[in-house]
């Protein structure tokens, strides 16, 4: 487990003497000193000299509360925001009450459906590969002795050499000749189909999912708005069936002053000054500065803000920026002062600036002068302090909270309460947004739940899901988390399935919740900022962090980051993640079917001793081109509405589905069937040399793969043309194959003596590779047939899903957020 807060020094009292200690070497017994933006080494006890009110504030997750008398207890995580004082530690390390938490982690996954059908293909894949040579060489070396019994009465002629008077060793390598050469010295069809099965079962499809999930990594994340910190976490979100969330919304900037002008949106960068700009920035952003969890949810929603539309570089910030003293507002209100040192745009050099953030009300008390839009300092009389007032009491009037910032240069170390300089205002209005609704409503339309899990109240959680447009079923239950964790296992089990909002929870029951709903066998999404919430995220299937203003912890415990910390882009990544999931299925479909009637083609000319028609070279170019350049065809394909249309991904459903298989047996049998009667009869019925005859084999072998890449477009649909304008990579795909195949079959008459193909003769090849189009087509109709027609016995089926359809609207509002715009401005949609 990474740790939050393990830099920095406190002065602590151990052995009766005082010493500086990094916080790292605290340990229990310790008595530490504690001061305004330090933060809390471990577990222990606030304390309080007799007869002293002292008072400690400090913030852990973004909420604050008191350290006194009656409730002293202090817990690692959590960081002091105001007030002074001693605390006696009491655990440390794995100890404490976070450490604890995340011990209770599972420590492995459960693989999702796309690993683990994965490892089931490729074992499959490779015994059937060994089974198929072992059958090779059994037929192989039954016929070898049966022919050289036979052939010639003189056994050493042309059978089994004689082993007397000779070295154990070359008689066996007298034997390995014999089988693996031919009378004239040439490589028998045994060799070479061997090399052609190591060739064509080699499993490749690690490479292609390797492949699929970089491309859409890249795809999904182009914008930077979200990032992926594992590499398969872009498809395992496509597969979640639950999202259990603390939160679905954070307020909006609904109104901005900067002095008396209110400035709109489309103005919210050129509209003012960059010094009042940055100094605004610097205000904002002064919670990631904090090593420990940062600021409250007022703060979320402005960090967001600053970074998405002022273009606030928070890295920057981090980098050129050190807090000095951080000190609360006096009053019991939310906001905070805090001291920093930065340096200077212009000259490089440090210099000490103080900031102010709190209600409009308290900071315009604190106020002498204002910004104006045009970054000059003016004095605030009393006429202005008046206007400002008015502005306020008007933001209050629409029910906004409103947020005022202030700031002033310095020159010693002191957090001054007077005579500040008003950069700006700021009211949030706390309603749920059409995006984030319609993402809710594509994600439950899509098949997945939602369950809202923290620590607030049943009621609030109720509320905010009414507000959200979250749907719950009549049936679903509502509890508090103590209930659930004093519940039995089995209870647990019965009802986990049904809870829609879990309320007044700890972290330890929010943990058991996620792996109760595991076992179960959902595909679990997490979605968290704080440090307590790590546990979960980490226990998840794929945890997501939201927002760069997440705790450190957060962050490194969760598969993907999304940095504004926007839910609506939930429901894209799952869309995105679901394209990749089936995309990877249709590549699957077109390699096993190259797999297996490659495969079946080398194994019936081998057993019949007929030279093989196509040689492990070019196995080795047709895997090239459908792995790399066809796969990369399919890979392309971009996300369509009717993903969102299906439920999720369920474990228990075969991998390869039927319809897949009954596309890849039939093309299999036709490609097989086709080529090996080509192979016998071809040469006799057109007249052709053997070597031209081979060369039309393989070239038709490569054709029928392209042919079969449109096939494989969709596994269900009879119209595999449907949508093909969307991807243009498909035919630069489709144009690279043929010039390469086409230069091979050139290059190889000239290098390797191969057969050269008239025109004709490669219409015969486009023919037979064409004709696999009109038998995938009349397939899926007769199963569409059989479908509509219930009466009639269901001889070929496949799986496919009847969802609750949503507007059209929904989804497509959701596909064509920014993030999923690649080599795009991230404003633009699909």
């Amino acid at each position: 487990m990474q740790k939050p807060i393990e830099t920095g020094m406190l002065t602590v009292i151990r052995g009766g003497c005082e010493k500086e200690v990094s916080i790292s070497n605290v340990m229990v017994g310790d008595l530490v000193y504690l001061k305004s933006g330090c933060p809390i080494p471990g577990d222990g006890l606030f304390i309080v000299n007799s007869g002293d009110d002292q008072v400690l504030v400090v913030d852990h997750d973004g909420l604050e509360s008191t350290a006194d008398e009656k409730t002293p207890f202090l817990f690692y995580g959590a960081k002091v925001i105001n007030g002074n004082g001693r605390m006696l530690i009491t655990s440390r390390g794995m100890d404490t009450v976070l450490r604890e938490l995340m011990n209770k982690v599972s420590n492995t996954r459960s693989l999702t459906p796309l690993p683990a059908q994965l490892d089931k293909v490729g074992a499959t894949t490779q015994i059937a590969g060994i089974s198929i040579s072992i059958l090779i060489l059994v037929v192989l070396f039954l016929r070898f002795m049966l022919e050289s019994k036979h052939t010639n009465k003189n056994k050493h002629s042309a059978g089994l050499p004689d082993l007397r008077n000779t070295t154990a060793t070359k008689g066996i390598i007298d034997i390995i000749e014999k089988i693996v050469k031919k009378p004239s010295g040439k490589i028998s069809p045994f060799t070479a189909s061997l090399t052609i099965l190591l060739v064509g079962i080699q499993e490749p499809i690690p490479f292609l999912i390797i492949l699929a999930t970089v491309y859409w990594r890249k795809k999904m994340f182009s914008c930077k708005v979200a990032y992926a910190q594992e590499l398969l976490a872009s498809v395992t979100v496509g597969s979640a069936s639950i999202i259990c969330a603390e939160k679905l919304y954070q307020p909006e900037i609904a109104m901005f002053y900067v002095g008396e002008e209110n400035i709109q949106k489309d103005c919210w960068v050129a509209g003012i000054d960059i010094c009042v700009r940055e100094d605004l920035c610097q205000c904002i952003s002064n919670p990631i500065l904090m090593q420990s969890v940062p600021g409250r949810s007022t703060e979320d929603p402005l960090l967001t803000w600053a970074a998405s539309e002022l273009g606030t570089d928070m890295e920057i910030s981090k980098q050129n920026s050190t807090i000095l003293e951080m000190k609360a507002l006096s009053s019991d209100e939310e906001g905070s002062g805090v001291l920093i040192r930065k340096v200077d745009r212009e000259d490089g050099r440090y210099e000490q600036r103080l900031h102010w953030k709190g209600p409009a009300t308290t900071i315009l008390a604190m106020c002498s002068h204002y910004y104006d839009c045009n970054g000059v300092i003016k004095d605030m009389d009393e006429n202005k302090r008046g206007a400002f007032k008015h502005i306020v009491e008007g933001m209050h009037s629409e029910h906004l909270k409103t947020v005022a910032f202030a700031s002033k240069k310095m020159d010693f170390s002191i957090l001054e309460e007077n005579d500040l300089i008003l950069v700006g205002m700021i009211g949030l209005k706390s309603t749920c947004c059409t995006k984030i609704t319609n993402a809710i409503t594509a994600c439950q339309n899509a098949g997945l739940k939602i369950i809202l899990a923290s620590e607030d109240d049943v009621s609030v959680l109720e509320n905010i899901a009414h507000k959200c447009g979250l749907f719950m079923l009549p049936n679903s239950v509502r509890l508090k988390g103590e209930v659930f964790g004093n519940l039995t296992e089995k209870e647990r089990m019965d009802l986990v399935d049904k809870i829609g909002v879990m309320g007044n929870s700890h972290p330890s029951d929010r943990l058991l919740l996620v792996q109760c709903l595991k076992k179960k066998g959902n595909v679990v999404a997490v979605v968290g900022t704080r440090t307590t919430t790590s546990a979960m995220l980490k226990e998840a299937d794929v945890g997501v962090a939201m927002g760069i203003w997440s705790s450190e912890m957060a962050r490194e415990s969760s598969d993907i980051i999304v940095r504004n910390g926007n839910f609506s882009l939930l429901a894209s990544l799952i869309s995105h993640g679901r394209c990749t999931y089936n995309n990877i299925l249709k590549c699957i479909q077109l390699q096993l079917t190259m797999i297996i009637s490659g495969t079946l083609i080398s194994f019936i000319t081998t057993v019949s001793l007929v030279d093989v028609p196509i040689t492990a070279i070019q196995l080795i170019l047709v895997n090239f081109v459908v792995n790399l350049v066809g796969g990369l065809a399919l890979l392309s394909e971009p996300p369509t509405d009717e993903l969102m249309q299906k439920p999720p991904i369920s474990q228990t459903v075969p991998f390869i589905t039927k319809s897949m298989w009954r596309n890849i047996v039939t093309q299999a049998l036709y490609q097989t069937s086709i080529l090996v009667t080509f192979h016998f009869k071809g040469k006799n019925l057109l007249g052709i040399s053997k070597q031209v005859g081979k060369s039309i084999v393989f070239n038709s072998f490569v054709l029928c793969q392209v042919f079969n890449l449109l096939n494989s477009r969709d596994p269900e649909k009879k119209n595999v043309f449907k949508g093909l304008r969307q991807n243009p990579c498909f035919y630069v795909a489709v144009f690279i194959i043929l010039i390469l195949q086409v230069s091979f079959t050139e290059i190889s008459h000239i290098i390797m003596d191969y057969g050269r193909l008239d025109k004709t003769q490669w219409g015969l090849c486009l023919l037979m590779g064409f004709i696999s189009l009109p038998i995938d087509s009349s397939v899926k109709l007769t199963t569409s047939f059989f479908k509509i027609h219930p009466l009639l016995p269901n001889i070929i089926g496949s799986t496919s899903f009847t969802p609750s359809v949503p507007a059209e609207s929904t989804v497509s509002t959701i596909l064509e957020l920014p993030l999923m715009v690649a080599g795009e401005n991230c404003e633009s949609t699909t």
